[in-house]
C-alpha cells in the first residue's frame, strides 16, 4: 500500500508518499556492503535551459512506476519519496535517488547494479522526457569508493575497468580515474564526462544549452570504523516507543511505518536534523540495524543524503550535501567536523566537486588552510587536487590520532 499526503505546513510545495508493504518487509540481518556506486547524470545546467523540445517540468514529468521499473534493474526498491517543485527524493530499499528537472542523482549500496539501468535511464530521459534522440547527456559522473566485499558484487560492478566499460558504450567522450592511495582502504573511483558540443546534430541539438557560467558544488563524506557508541543509535531495537515530534519528519505518526517512525526518532537524537534545520527530512530506520535519510529544502535545489551500516565488521556511514555551508553560517570543513563527530569513524574520506571559481570554494580555502584547516582528533593522510573540465576536484583522507 503507498500513501501520498501533503506537508501541512508546506501544502502547496511538499508531497510525501510511502511505500508501506515495502516498509514493513525490509531485514538487513548480514554484513552489508555499505560503500555506494555514485551516478549523476546531467540533461542541462539548470532546470531553465532544457533543451527545445524536452518537457518543461524535465525529468519531473516521468511517472514514479516509470522510475519503479528502472529501479527494477538496479535490484532496489522505493520506501518513500518526498516532493517540492524543485526536486523528488526517493528514498530507496539501498540509498536513494534524487530527481530534478535537468539531471538524476542515484546512489545505492549492496550489491545493487546501478549502471544496468544507465540505459534505461537515458531512453527515460528521451521517451518521455522529450530529450533529444540522438543527443547525449550534457554530463556524466559515476563514481564509487573501493569495496569492502568487491567479491560478493554483480557484473557490471565486479571490477573498474567492466564499470568504465559499461559506461563507455552510452557515452563518447568519458575519462576515468583512481584517486587516492591504492594500497588504502580508502580510495576512490571517478568516471567524467563532457558532452562533445562539436558532435551535436545542429537540427536535433536546437536549444541545448551551450557552457555557459553555473554553480555545482558536492561534498561527500565517506567514513569506516565508526565509535561503537555512536553506531549504537542507529540499531533500531534501542529505539524508543515514541517518536519526537521535533525530529524533522515531514508526515505525522498516523502515516508512517515503525521504520520511518524509528527514522525521525534517530534523525533527532543523533544530531542529523540540526545541521539543516530548513531541510524537510524522510528518513527509515532497518531493522534490525541500519539507517537512510534524504533532506531536501522547499525553495531550492539543495539537498543531502545520509546512510549508515553500523555492524562492527562492515561499520560504514555516508554523508552527501550540495548545501553551500555558508546557507548554515559555516566555513569550509566545518560540516565535515560536524558530520565527523556524529560518527566519529577511525578513518574517512572527503570529496568535494565543485565548478571553478565558485563562490563557495572548498579547494581554495582548503588550500590557503582557512579555519578549521585541520578536523579535531584526526590526521589528514592525503589532499590530491585535480583540474576537471570546469571543475575542481579536492579528495581528502583523515584517520582518528
Amino acid at each position: 500500500m503507498v500513501s501520498e499526503v501533503l506537508s501541512e505546513d508546506h501544502a502547496e510545495s511538499t508531497t510525501y508518499s510511502v511505500n508501506h508493504e515495502m516498509s514493513m518487509n525490509l531485514d538487513f540481518s548480514n554484513a552489508f556492503e555499505g560503500p555506494e556506486k555514485l551516478l549523476e547524470v546531467w540533461f542541462a545546467p539548470d532546470r531553465f535551459h532544457l533543451p527545445a523540445g524536452m518537457s518543461k517540468d524535465g525529468l519531473k514529468c516521468v511517472p514514479r512506476e516509470i522510475w519503479e521499473d528502472m529501479l527494477d534493474l538496479v535490484h532496489c526498491k522505493v520506501l518513500s519519496v518526498i516532493g517540492t517543485t524543485e526536486v523528488d527524493a526517493y528514498l530507496l530499499s539501498e540509498s536513494s535517488m534524487f530527481v530534478f528537472p535537468h539531471k538524476l542523482i542515484l546512489k545505492t549500496c549492496g550489491t545493487t547494479t546501478l549502471l544496468a539501468g544507465f540505459p534505461r535511464l537515458l531512453e527515460i530521459a528521451r521517451e518521455i522526457a522529450g530529450y533529444p534522440l540522438d543527443t547525449e547527456p550534457w554530463r556524466v559522473f559515476y563514481s564509487r569508493k573501493n569495496f569492502m566485499f568487491p567479491e560478493r558484487q554483480l557484473y557490471p560492478h565486479r571490477s573498474w575497468k567492466d564499470e568504465v566499460k559499461c559506461l563507455d558504450e552510452h557515452i563518447s567522450n568519458g575519462s576515468a580515474y583512481m584517486v587516492g592511495r591504492t594500497n588504502s582502504d580508502h580510495h576512490w573511483y571517478l568516471y567524467s564526462a563532457k558532452r562533445d558540443e562539436k558532435a551535436i546534430n545542429s537540427n536535433s541539438a536546437r536549444g541545448v544549452a551551450a557552457d555557459g557560467r553555473f554553480e555545482d558544488q558536492t561534498l561527500e563524506i565517506l567514513m569506516t570504523g565508526l565509535d561503537e557508541e555512536k553506531a549504537r543509535q542507529f540499531y533500531n531495537d534501542k529505539l524508543p516507543q515514541d517518536a519526537n515530534s521535533d525530529s524533522g519528519s515531514t508526515s505525522s505518526s498516523d502515516e508512517l511505518d515503525p521504520g520511518h517512525l524509528g527514522g525521525a526518532e534517530v534523525t533527532a537524537r543523533s544530531g542529523l536534523a540540526k545541521l539543516y534545520p530548513f531541510t524537510r527530512i524522510d528518513s527509515f530506520a532497518f531493522s534490525p540495524c541500519g539507517y537512510s535519510a534524504n533532506g531536501v529544502t522547499d525553495a531550492s535545489n539543495h539537498y543531502f543524503t545520509v546512510h549508515v551500516t553500523p555492524e562492527p565488521h562492515c561499520s560504514y556511514a555516508s554523508f552527501e550535501t550540495n548545501v553551500p555551508s555558508s546557507l548554515v553560517g559555516m566555513k569550509p570543513l566545518d560540516v565535515t567536523c560536524y558530520v565527523a563527530n556524529i560518527f566519529k569513524p577511525s578513518k574517512f574520506s572527503v570529496t568535494m566537486f565543485e565548478t571553478r571559481g565558485s563562490s563557495d570554494s572548498f579547494s581554495r580555502a582548503s588550500a590557503k588552510g582557512l579555519p578549521p584547516s585541520e578536523i579535531p582528533d584526526y590526521n589528514r593522510i592525503d589532499r590530491i587536487v585535480y583540474e576537471l573540465d570546469e571543475y575542481d576536484l579536492v579528495f581528502m583522507t583523515f584517520q582518528k590520532i
